[in-house]
């Protein structure tokens, strides 16, 4: 067979499809940016549009400004992407196994965080916070936290910790009973060095690396540098900002068992000494 053909055919290989659950604050921008630019590798964030959904949403935007801004686009971002569900789920929802990922072939990468270090980039980014916000870790902790529907969890929890326990569970339920390979990428690691991580998640799923570039810009507004946010994971900076109370209350609400089925273990608070 002539090298032109075979480069036609080549080409013509359809993208591998690979999709990225993790609860906020666990680098979700960055690794969809870094596969979104990788040639061969599709991530499949729908955003459905209809005229009736477009319609409301410019009235809203009209309408409305600040908090009520906020309520009612959560609201649209539900209505466009619970029905979906499967492959085409929230990249924050926690996963329902569904045929929708054999259909398409597609891996699943599932984006973990620390406990404590999550909840306290939680309670310096609350995105999604519904209730006024105390002034401390612990009282944040205490407080009960509302649900978007697309989360495909309970309404209300007890406390924002339950996120993270349930979203890990959801993963580790999927992980063991749906036909199509998963594997997880751990914060941790993939802040300080982003294409190697994320190089080792795609070999697992028989996926080329080469050509796969970082995200250096900031992903958030207002982002720090990468210097800036790699010295202050590398320092693990996190820990001055939790203090012995928290971290007992964190030890608390924590479900240890999923922690320990990812690698994270409960610490001592006296480890913690910011002041509560």
């Amino acid at each position: 067979m002539a090298l032109s053909k075979i480069s036609r055919l080549l080409k013509k290989q359809p993208d591998r499809k690979v999709k990225v659950f993790g609860e906020r604050n666990t680098g979700t921008r960055a690794v969809v940016r870094m596969l979104r630019a990788h040639k061969g590798v599709s991530v499949g964030f729908p955003n459905p549009k209809t005229a009736e959904l477009e319609h409301l949403e410019r009235r809203v935007h009209e309408k409305l400004e600040g908090f009520a801004l906020e309520l009612f686009t959560d609201a649209l971002d539900d209505m466009r992407r619970k029905p979906l569900g499967g492959h085409s789920a929230w990249k924050h929802a926690a996963p329902i196994v569904d045929d929708s990922y054999a259909a398409k072939n597609a891996s699943v990468l599932f984006l973990v965080r620390d406990p404590y270090s999550w909840i306290a980039a939680l309670f310096r980014n609350p995105y999604h916070a519904r209730a006024p916000l105390p002034d401390t870790l612990a009282g944040f902790l205490a407080q009960p936290w509302l649900t978007v529907q697309r989360e495909n969890i309970a309404p209300i929890l007890l406390s924002p910790m339950e996120l993270w326990n349930l979203k890990l569970r959801a993963y580790r339920d999927f992980s063991n009973a749906a036909p199509v390979p998963s594997t997880v990428l751990h914060f941790e690691p993939f802040v300080l060095d982003p294409v190697g991580e994320l190089t080792a998640a795609l070999q697992k799923f028989g996926i080329p690396s080469k050509g796969l570039v970082e995200a250096e810009a900031p992903t958030k507004k207002l982002g720090v540098s990468r210097e800036t946010r790699q010295n202050y994971y590398k320092t693990k900076a996190w820990e001055q900002e939790i203090s012995a109370e928290a971290a007992q209350m964190i030890n608390e609400c924590v479900d240890w068992e999923v922690a320990a089925a990812f690698g994270y273990h409960r610490r001592d608070p006296a480890e913690f000494q910011a002041k509560s």
